[in-house]
C-alpha cells in the first residue's frame, strides 16, 4: 500500500512539474545586419573621397534622394524578422555608412524613432569614408 501511495505521489509530482515547465515565458529578439549600400549625405567631406555622392558628383546625390533612401531604409529595418517576431530588431549592425550624422538622421525617421535606438559608430580610416555602426 505504501508503494502504491508513493507511486501516485511520484506520478502526480512528475505531471505537475511538466505542466509547470511548459508554462515558461520567453521573448524572441531579432538581431540583424544590413549593408546600407553607400549611405552618404550630400555634404562634401574634404577628408574622404565622397565627391561622387554630392549634388554635382557622378551620382547626382540630392537631398531628396538622400531623404528617400533614409525613408526606405527605415521601413525595411523596422520590418526585419517580423514573420517570427512582431517587433523591430533589438540590435542592428550596419555597413557602408559615411558618418555618424547619417545614422542619427536614420534613427529619427518615423518608422524607427519610437524604437529608441542608440548608436555605436566606428569611424573607419579608409579613404572613401565607409564606416560601420551598431544600433
Amino acid at each position: 500500500m505504501k508503494i502504491i501511495r508513493f507511486q501516485v505521489y511520484f506520478i502526480a509530482l512528475f505531471f505537475l512539474s511538466i505542466s509547470h515547465a511548459q508554462s515558461k515565458k520567453y521573448t524572441i529578439h531579432t538581431v540583424a545586419f544590413y549593408n546600407f549600400e553607400n549611405l552618404f549625405d550630400t555634404i562634401n567631406d574634404p577628408t574622404t573621397h565622397d565627391d561622387e555622392w554630392t549634388p554635382d558628383g557622378a551620382q547626382h546625390w540630392t537631398k531628396e534622394k538622400y531623404e528617400q533612401k533614409l525613408k526606405n531604409l527605415s521601413r525595411v529595418l523596422s520590418e526585419i524578422g517580423t514573420p517570427e517576431n512582431p517587433n523591430a530588431p533589438t540590435i542592428i549592425g550596419g555597413s557602408e555608412i559615411e558618418n555618424r550624422g547619417i545614422i542619427e538622421d536614420l534613427i529619427k525617421q518615423p518608422k524607427l524613432q519610437h524604437l529608441d535606438y542608440r548608436i555605436i559608430h566606428f569611424d573607419s580610416p579608409d579613404k572613401p569614408g565607409i564606416d560601420v555602426a551598431l544600433l
